[in-house]
């Protein structure tokens, strides 16, 4: 019975999430349950009754003109140009943003190494130049994050687009292993310079060395890891999602259907009521000291109402 579920929420894959598209999904998974269990009582296997079953229902366009549904299919979907394009960029921002955090490890690393060596003005004009540099393209990047996120945000995701991102996923699972694997070794292993020149007496000069192992390995682990996840944009739902904490309209109604206006004000006014009422009480009581529960017990009132208002 749950390939027959599997297999009608595929048919209904590329429809909106609409009380019409729902009534059809639910009246033809009915239609396809009650024939399976016709044929059981024919005396025909499970899987003999599910493959009959599948095989003579047809398209969803077949289905849709047999039952007089009118609904048309996702507009305004992704297409696979634009999803190269944001897999691109956002490489891009991956290696921006790994070198910048690395390259605030590696600048403590010339730090110390410069200090080991007396030339304690230079070593604090590259550290500060290093940092300055890192930390911008830190910001940097992470802004043309968001930017690329937003340009796709909301929008639909097409059954074909979401098969080629698992696709690729897959393809680039082997290298996200391998760079997770020499990232994780490399910081494991970046105490052995420090022991190296210890049995010349020497373990200083094995810090400057241990922060670049660290910076590397930082990268390769950051890196590897961006470059993994993003696929999951294209994967793990059916609207495109920039912003977990704040979902679009499409995405709110797919993911809690008729409870999605419910949780859209509860996102908007819950938390600025609860800072008037915290301000206002604190003011008029002067009870700073203990008002603060107010905002601790908000977040478990928060948490209840999230449960709550799930997908109708």
């Amino acid at each position: 019975m749950d390939t027959i579920k599997n297999y009608v929420e595929t048919l209904f894959l590329e429809f909106p999430n609409t009380e019409e598209v729902q009534r059809a999904k639910q009246e033809i998974l009915t239609i396809m349950e009650d024939h399976y269990l016709a044929l059981l009582d024919e005396g025909k296997s499970e899987h003999e009754a599910i493959g009959q079953v599948i095989s003579e229902f047809g398209s969803i366009d077949e289905l849709r003109e047999e039952l007089g549904i009118s609904f048309q299919k996702e507009k305004n979907g992704i297409d696979e140009d634009e999803m190269y394009q944001y897999l691109i960029a956002q490489k891009q921002g991956a290696k921006g943003l790994s070198l910048g955090i690395s390259g605030c490890l590696l600048a403590v690393g010339i730090l110390t190494g410069l200090g080991i060596g007396g030339i304690a003005i230079m070593a604090l004009l590259l550290f500060f130049i290093v940092l300055a540099i890192s930390i911008g393209a830190i910001i940097y990047n992470g802004m043309q994050f968001s930017k690329n996120n937003e340009l796709l945000n909301d929008r639909f995701i097409p059954v074909d687009l979401n098969k080629e991102a698992q696709r690729l996923k897959q393809g680039y699972q082997k290298s996200f292993q391998v760079s997770l694997v020499i990232g994780i070794c490399l910081c494991i292993l970046s105490v052995s310079p420090i022991l190296f020149f210890k049995m010349f007496t020497y373990a200083r000069y094995g810090v400057p060395v241990m922060f670049l192992f660290l910076a590397v390995g930082v990268f390769l682990i950051i890196y590897g890891g961006i470059n993994y996840s993003i696929f999951d944009k294209f994967i793990k739902e059916k609207y495109f999602i920039a912003d977990e904490d704040s979902l679009g309209p499409n995405a709110l109604q797919e993911k809690y259907g008729d409870a999605a206006q419910a949780r859209y004000l509860l996102g908007r006014i819950y938390w600025p009521i609860v800072v008037m009422i915290y301000l206002g009480w604190s003011f008029l009581t002067n009870l700073w000291g203990s008002s603060w529960l107010i905002l601790v017990m908000a977040g478990l009132l928060y948490s209840i109402l999230q449960a709550v208002i799930t997908k109708k």
